[in-house]
């Protein structure tokens, strides 16, 4: 694959871009607990150069999850985007997807360090990576009934 190398002088306007999933089970969230830095993110992870969303999202929860990517229901309708958080001195973006899948189906993997169920109050005070940026109206979108 080729990229042009004129893109590495543009260091302000490049972003990693990510697919994260919302999965929600009896009014609280799924988050996964991220190595090194033991924060808790969502799951999922970065796009691949031309890799579908879709794609991508299934891959990231199956290597994270350890959910079959049979098992993963999701409308892909875009639910929320966080963008401009600088992760190690990158720039993200991150497009959110609420998902379905068993939660009988989760197991650990060597991905993260572990994952857990957070209510609506729990999540807004987690230590989060700083990626995702002003949490009360991710609450909003993901805490919606």
């Amino acid at each position: 694959m080729h990229i042009d190398p004129r893109l590495n002088e543009i260091d302000d306007c490049l972003y990693r871009v990510a697919t994260k999933a919302l999965i929600v089970h009896d009014n609280t969230v799924l988050l996964v607990q991220e190595i090194p830095e033991m924060w808790w993110g969502f799951p999922g992870g970065g796009i691949d150069h031309g890799e579908a969303v879709e794609t991508a999202l299934r891959r990231e929860l199956e290597e994270e999850l350890g959910v079959s990517s049979a098992l993963v229901s999701a409308d892909l309708l875009l639910a929320h985007y966080t963008i401009g958080g600088i992760v190690n001195g990158i720039p993200r973006m991150n497009l959110f997807y609420k998902v379905s899948l068993p939660k009988e189906a989760l197991q650990k993997t060597d991905e993260n360090a572990g994952w857990a169920w957070f209510s609506k109050d729990e999540f807004i005070g987690v230590h989060m990576s700083p990626s995702y940026k002003d949490r009360v109206s991710l609450a909003e979108v993901i805490f919606t009934d």
